[in-house]
């Protein structure tokens, strides 16, 4: 099958096995979209060693292959797929147990990611998507997963005020789920046009220019001089010189929630005193779980289009998936332009 490989410098097509099926609760989906994620960006960061298997985790497509009887009911169904945590997750450890599969610590070997024209992962992996949902549709379920499950573990209470640092893909996706929810004013940063164009049609009460000296001053003035109750940091860093988690801990009230959903890259220089000081709790939500007795994948597939916001307005490019290469080139090169771009077959 073709995949998009790492070759050290770029990616490029290359022709490799087809995963095969082993365990009786494998699927095989054939990949129709995929999105390409920041965090996919770290092969562009530093990383010179060549890759053999295919990364990529925002996809959807469908089943076409079942490696149990139980499970044929499944093929020809059109799945979003948790790639990182249900669906390589052993479903017995203790974590699992409680339906913590991204802690799970007997995980499937990597068999391969989403850049790819199959993927191999486990049944409870698989979430349907609905009938009036499309395969570029079912690709956004896996960024809206984050949101929904940064949101659940800050447990926001009716008329919080909410500061979401970063407008790209998760920022957003973290303004479009708060939206749905009790918040009494839900701020934002933005540090380009069209992220806050973007953000101002999902429905922000302030759009933030992140690059403000005054920023502070409106923030305080806003909240009635004690800061937010709650803040997302959804920017993370490749640099050591990060500012948005200490922004976020300035701008934060005393014994307010930071939700620490960006990804640090590399050790950044923080000043944990300040956060001790203040009394405020630090959350790291990470990917997706399950929490009463739903998967995020579940709530995002419910929480999809429910209003008249039309979240697929976050794709702003698109590419076959041939082309993989300059659709990263595209994603890297023009930040002023791209939120989401996918790849579609």
């Amino acid at each position: 099958m073709k995949a998009g490989i790492y070759n050290g410098s770029n990616i490029e097509l290359k022709e490799i096995v087809q995963p095969k099926l082993e365990k009786p609760d494998d699927v095989l989906i054939e990949v129709k979209t995929t999105g390409i994620c920041g965090s996919d960006l770290r092969i562009l960061h530093g990383i010179d060693e060549p890759q053999v298997l295919p990364i990529g985790h925002e996809l959807s497509g469908l089943v076409v292959e079942v490696n149990d009887s139980r499970f044929e009911n499944l093929l020809g169904k059109k799945v979003a797929v948790d790639t990182v945590s249900a669906g390589k997750a052993c479903g017995t450890c203790r974590h699992c147990m409680n339906g913590q599969y991204t802690y799970c610590i007997n995980k499937d070997l990597d068999s391969g990611g989403a850049y790819a024209e199959y993927i191999k992962r486990r049944v409870k992996g698989c979430f349907e998507i609905r009938d009036d949902m499309n395969f570029d549709d079912g690709a956004l379920v896996e960024p809206l997963a984050v949101a929904v499950h940064a949101l659940r573990k800050l447990s926001p209470s009716i008329g919080d005020n909410l500061l979401i640092l970063g407008s790209g893909t998760i920022g957003l996706m973290c303004l479009y789920v708060s939206r749905q929810m009790n918040f009494n004013k839900i701020f934002i940063t933005s540090k380009y046009k069209h992220q806050k164009n973007m953000a101002n049609y999902l429905g922000a009460d302030y759009i933030l220019d992140y690059k403000d000296p005054d920023i502070h001053d409106i923030i305080l003035s806003n909240t009635d001089g004690y800061g937010f109750d709650m803040s997302l940091e959804t920017v993370g860093s490749y640099s050591s010189q990060i500012q948005t988690l200490t922004d976020a801990v300035q701008m934060t009230k005393n014994g307010g929630k930071i939700g620490v959903v960006g990804g640090f890259r590399v050790p950044v220089e923080f000043d944990f005193l300040v956060p001790y000081m203040k009394g405020q709790s630090l959350i790291f939500p990470i990917c997706y779980n399950l929490s009463e007795n739903k998967h995020d994948f579940e709530v995002a597939i419910n929480l999809y289009n429910k209003t008249n916001i039309d979240i697929s307005k976050l794709v702003t490019k698109t590419f076959k998936f041939n082309d993989i290469e300059n659709a990263f080139n595209y994603v890297v090169n023009e930040r002023e332009e791209a939120i989401k771009v996918h790849l579609k077959k």
